[in-house]
Formats: C-alpha cells, structure tokens, sequence
C-alpha cells in the first residue's frame, strides 16, 4: 500500500512539473473608476497643466495587440473616463489603440496632442521603450497595473487595507516634464 501511494505521488509530481504552464495574467491594481478619478483630480496638480490641456484633456489607452484582458482593462478605463467626463473645466477626450512601437507611441502623442497615456494591463515588457520614448513630452503616464510605476511609468494606482494610494516614479516625472508640487508627492509612495 505504501508503495503505490508513494508511486502515485510520484506521478502526479512528475505531471505538474510536465504540464504546460499558463502565464499569470496581469490585473488591475485598482477599480478603474477609482483609476480615472485620481488621475482626474491629481492632473491639475501638474504645474504645466494649463498651458498642456489647453481646450480639452486628451487620453490615450494602449493595450497589448491580441490581448483579450488588456483591450478589456482600456474599454473599462474608457467608460470610467467619460463617466466623470472633464478635468475641472476641460472635457476629457478619450482615444484606444494597440501599442506597436515606441517611434509609433510618440508620434500618435505628438499628432494628437495626447495629455495622459493609459499603459493598460499585459505591456510591462513595453515600459521601458516607452519611458524613453516620451522623455521629454510632456505626458503623464498610468499604469493600470502599480508594479509598472518602477518600471517607468509616472503614476500608478492601488488598493492598500482597502485605500487607494498612489505611486508616483519621481525620476521619470522630471524626466517627462511632469511637476507635481510636494503636496502631492508626500500623499504617494515613491520611486
């Protein structure tokens, strides 16, 4: 009897370790309308806020090509944005695309005077193009998922003993052109 529950052991052992494994996949760190609305209230923090939105707040969603979970996680951003439809006085204008390139992600920012980049859920492979990529621009970038903040983006968003707390990359706030007043820093953890 010992014998074969040390076989079967053995065996299923030997099954899991052969079996394909599935990638985990990545989830939002935060309720997207919480995501939309800290970004909504924190943008105007930005000292060059009212010279960058000028007429409306343009935001860009990108989602990984192919990827079910993260074209879900851009349209459930897209819906919590125009739910709360402005940024003080400024309607907010909301655009989805996949990410392709770097070269690709600057241009659309430039062509489409883009004030907030939304990196959705399945693109933390792409962060570190993208933070070189839009030194200098200008643009805020989000993370949908928290753990992108190290990695290069400027904001991310999470839930803490049931609080939402931001993060915040202070290099690669400077690095983008975005100043936000100590206030706000000492209200986020950050990088």
């Amino acid at each position: 009897m010992r014998l074969v529950r040390r076989s079967f052991l053995i065996g299923v052992v030997a099954a899991a370790a052969s079996a394909p494994r599935r990638a985990r996949a990545e989830t939002a760190t935060a309720p997207f309308a919480v995501q939309a609305e800290i970004v909504a209230r924190i943008l105007p923090y930005d000292r060059g806020f009212a010279e960058k939105a000028r007429s409306q707040v343009a935001f860009l969603l990108l989602s990984k090509a192919g990827d079910a979970d993260s074209a879900s996680a851009a349209q459930q951003m897209r819906k919590a944005l125009i739910d709360i439809g402005n940024v003080r006085d400024r309607p907010i204008h909301v655009e989805r695309a996949d990410y392709a390139t770097p070269a690709e992600l600057t241009a659309a920012c430039r062509s489409r005077a883009i004030n907030v980049v939304y990196v959705s859920s399945g693109l933390s492979r792409e962060v570190a193009a993208m933070r070189g990529a839009l030194a200098d621009s200008g643009v805020l970038t989000v993370a949908a998922v928290e753990t992108y903040v190290p990695l290069g983006v400027v904001l991310g968003v999470d839930v803490a003993n049931g609080k939402p707390r931001m993060s915040i990359n202070l290099a690669q706030a400077r690095s983008q052109g975005i100043d936000f007043p100590a206030s706000i820093l000492r209200l986020a953890r950050i990088y």
